[in-house]
């Protein structure tokens, strides 16, 4: 294969695009974003309390984390209703999302793993159907309209504001989300088992996906128990630990000529943990720094910290993921995959138990701010993967300074080891232009 050019790629959320270079002895893969985004030009200037509407054109999650860092900025604390319908917000965004993730992968017409599947089917899983594909989108329906009974709409949301959300629940929507928790944890637990079955299967199945793994890299999550920033190393220990108002002290964000997209880097190397730099795992491209750091972010990067989950459902998969692949950390698409499935049952099992009346109503909605201060932060694991939000204002609220770590910044280096590695893969192969594209996509798709 020649000089290749991939433009557009399937399932990206930001416009991105392939080059492949063509050496003497193997391929050189380019990811790169096409198009400029700059928050804070569109930002700065404006009332802060209008950036959870505007920051929300990033990811709906914006949204919320966006009111987390006003709640910081102003010094007050929602009332219970309000968090617990933020919550189910955010609960119904993560399993929009990876319910739509998995869909994708599913009604693809090129299966990566079909060579490893049970029945050596080249078309994919044997059971799947279009009605099971109808199956997926009408609860993928289900979850965008618990979503847009919390937050107003499903893509903008519109409902977190300052100190809480800013309405009510009309008294007949309780029973509907009851029932619509009820109908996607009993359809998670299906699409687990269609995916063990026919998709994943046993160890005999997965011999030879190692090939789809990349080099180990640091993980960054966010602490479940205290809201504090956690970097685990490649072997999937600890490496450090920080409040969320240290990010950008703690990281360091920088551009090359060939992306619009920023790199994420750790600022220092843990004495306990070996930087990717120093691995050799290096871009071929301009870098304006040697030796970086990287890490990654997501639903992988969550279960490589190796932690049991609270929730029962969402824990037995993960046991039989570790059954399946090995123990924790895992760097590869499949585990890329299963993650996604580990964390569709754990939301399913969270809106279960948060579509109650008795969470979902009080006394009060917002706690209504009577001071503010000059700068606010907050850190959230969105579906995509921990992002954070820093303002500055001047004393009428107006929008000085702001910082935005989202997961495509902090997923930029990641996406481009996966890209390399799809086409390293594809070139030992001889596979040509389309299957190459498909590897591409496949492969970055659950990340």
């Amino acid at each position: 294969m020649k000089n290749a050019t991939f433009d557009p790629l399937r399932w990206q959320e930001d416009p991105v695009r392939v080059t492949i270079f063509h050496e003497a002895e193997h391929h050189e893969a380019c990811f790169q974003v096409t198009a400029p985004k700059d928050m804070a030009l569109i930002c700065k200037g404006r009332p802060v309390e209008e950036l959870p509407r505007i920051l929300s054109m990033l990811s709906p999650a914006h949204h919320l984390v966006s009111a987390m860092a006003l709640d910081n900025l102003f010094g007050v604390e929602p009332p219970p209703m309000a968090l617990n319908m933020r919550e189910g917000l955010l609960q119904a965004q993560v399993f929009s999302h990876h319910l739509r993730k998995l869909y994708f992968y599913l009604s693809s017409w090129m299966n990566p793993f079909s060579e490893y599947g049970r029945r050596g089917n080249p078309k994919g899983p044997s059971m799947l159907s279009p009605h099971f594909l109808d199956e997926i989108m009408h609860h993928e329906a289900l979850s965008q309209e618990a979503a847009i009974i919390l937050g107003g709409r499903v893509h903008h949301p519109l409902s977190a504001v300052a100190g809480g959300v800013s309405r009510f629940l009309k008294e007949d929507l309780y029973f509907r989300l009851s029932e619509i928790a009820e109908f996607c944890l009993k359809f998670a637990m299906r699409m687990g088992e269609f995916l063990r079955d026919e998709i994943f299967g046993d160890e005999k199945e997965l011999d030879g996906l190692e090939t789809f793994c990349i080099e180990p890299m640091t993980s960054m999550t966010l602490g479940e128990k205290d809201g504090s920033v956690v970097l685990n190393d490649h072997l999937g220990k600890e490496m450090d630990r920080f409040t969320s108002d240290m990010m950008f002290e703690k990281i360091s964000l920088y551009n090359a000529s060939w992306t619009h997209e920023p790199f994420a880097c750790i600022n220092e190397k843990s004495e306990n943990g070996t930087g990717k730099g120093e691995r050799g795992n290096r871009f071929h491209f301009e870098f304006p720094i040697s030796n970086p750091e990287f890490f990654f972010v997501g639903p992988l990067a969550r279960l490589n910290g190796d932690e049991a989950l609270l929730y029962p459902m969402a824990e037995e998969e993960r046991q039989h993921l570790i059954s399946a692949l090995g123990p924790f950390p895992h760097f590869g698409v499949v585990a890329g995959f299963w993650a996604l499935l580990v964390e569709l049952l754990q939301a399913a099992e969270k809106m279960t138990e948060l579509y109650v009346q008795e969470k979902l109503t009080g006394p009060a909605i917002r706690t209504i701010p009577s001071k503010m201060g000059r700068m606010g932060h907050a850190a959230l694991e969105s579906p995509q993967g921990l992002i954070y939000h820093h303002y500055g204002t001047d004393e009428k609220g107006i929008v000085e300074e702001i910082e935005v770590l989202g997961t495509e910044t902090a997923n930029n280096a990641l996406h481009c080891f996966l890209t390399q590695k799809a086409v390293e893969i594809s070139q030992s192969r001889g596979e040509p232009r389309k299957e190459t594209q498909n590897r591409i996509e496949i492969s970055l798709l659950p990340f």
